[in-house]
């Protein structure tokens, strides 16, 4: 545990000395300015998405730069001869982005209270954005791994986005019909988009309990074959070993 408490502290001091903290205040303040100029329901519509946008798009961009900049500063050779284990390394990776999601879930949940005093479900909205954050982070992890530059991820990103973000939006125009459309849920931003959606509509009980259960096994099995076996490739890598 104080190894832990280490390492996220460092990742939090890594995400100041770069001005991330930085770049996602901005990104908040323009949620929170286009919120200003909506009103009831096209608000409430508009608010499980930025939600969704950050847990998902800013949760994988964030953590693929501080890899980066780990790089930079050659953290990963401090990481190799310290006491620190690969499961504490990367779970301080899940933590730091999953408290960047809270933050986010605060301040715009205040922001909207005070402008437009906007209320929803907070109970059911948290822990959704929580296990959305760490399938995503798992994601941007593994993305990270591949990529080359901070350009690649952003290409494998979009590469992700057009496979698993384009048939939901194919589904919301009626290109794809309503009897395809309901096996969309196994497509991970679908399946998070239903479960922070849950916070401010009605949507079936069903629904929710597989769209936890499903992001939940998701994450295990990408942690386990596609994250934590190439970590040490990845050092391996990054060290010119």
């Amino acid at each position: 545990m104080p190894r832990l408490t280490v390492l996220v502290k460092g990742e939090f001091d890594r995400l100041n000395k770069y001005n991330l903290f930085s770049a996602n205040f901005v990104v908040l303040l323009f949620w929170v300015l286009l919120s200003w100029f909506l009103e009831g329901e096209v608000l409430r519509t508009f608010l499980p998405v930025i939600f969704l946008m950050d847990s998902v798009m800013m949760t994988v961009l964030l953590v693929g730069a501080t890899l980066f900049y780990e790089k930079k500063e050659h953290t990963i050779n401090s990481i190799m001869i310290s006491p620190v284990t690969e499961n504490e390394y990367l779970l301080s990776k899940i933590i730091v982005n999953v408290l960047n999601s809270m933050i986010t879930v605060l301040f715009i949940s205040v922001a909207v209270y005070i402008i437009k005093g906007v209320t929803y479900n907070y109970l059911v909205l948290v822990p959704a954005v929580m296990i959305v954050t760490v399938v995503h982070t798992l994601i941007g992890i593994r993305f990270s791994y591949s990529a080359k530059d901070f350009t690649s991820l952003l290409v494998n990103f979009i590469v992700y986005a057009f496979l698993f973000l384009m048939p939901s939006v194919f589904a919301a125009l009626g290109i794809i019909s309503a009897e395809v459309a309901r096996y969309l849920i196994l497509l991970p931003p679908e399946a998070s988009s239903i479960l922070i959606s849950a916070g401010f509509q009605d949507v079936e009980l069903m629904k929710i309990l597989f769209g936890y259960g499903y992001l939940a096994v998701l994450a295990l099995l990408i942690y386990r074959y596609a994250v934590k076996p190439k970590f040490n490739e990845y050092l391996m890598k990054e060290t010119g070993v």
